[in-house]
């Protein structure tokens, strides 16, 4: 099942039957290949950390856990920024990541032109990418090209019936 990390917001967190609070925050590891971890908060309490070796399935109603959160590490999160081509061009902003919730694995970025272009619902994607690693684009991704929906999930079936 397909889901993104906008969507896991507010998703109970289960572990043994108990609800362990709600997903705060969903960030993707230092190289946005696969979920890096969640933030789990619950009532007014402390943020609780979430590593993905904890997650047993992200699915459409709530995230199933195999052990109780943890305390929050310290490190810097994976902050995607802007979105080039590999001919230089800014085509926008990365505002969501598209992901597998039974393995984890990242398998496209949204892209959006800007704020009007996201009230339109008018959103790219873009299943290879790099993240950038120069001092002045970090946080940034490096695309080929950009595909609608249709196209990723047309890309996506190939992809499963090999």
């Amino acid at each position: 099942m397909l889901t993104s990390l906008q969507k896991m917001v507010g998703l109970p967190v289960i572990w043994q039957d108990r609800q362990m609070g709600y997903v705060e925050r969903a960030v993707p590891n230092a190289s946005a290949k696969r979920l890096g971890g969640v933030v789990v908060r619950r009532g007014l309490g402390a943020a609780k950390w979430l590593p993905p070796s904890t997650i047993a399935m992200v699915g459409e109603q709530c995230v199933l856990i195999t052990q109780k959160p943890g305390h929050m590490p310290d490190g810097k999160e994976c902050a995607l920024s802007r979105a080039y081509l590999t001919t230089g061009e800014c085509v926008g902003e990365v505002t969501d990541a598209v992901f597998d919730g039974a393995t984890l694995k990242l398998v496209a970025l949204e892209i959006s032109g800007g704020p009007f272009y996201s009230l339109m619902g008018r959103k790219s994607y873009a299943a290879d990418f790099r993240v950038c690693e120069t001092e002045g684009r970090r946080g940034g991704v490096v695309i080929p090209k950009l595909v609608s929906w249709a196209e990723l999930e047309r890309t996506l079936g190939e992809e499963d019936e090999e």
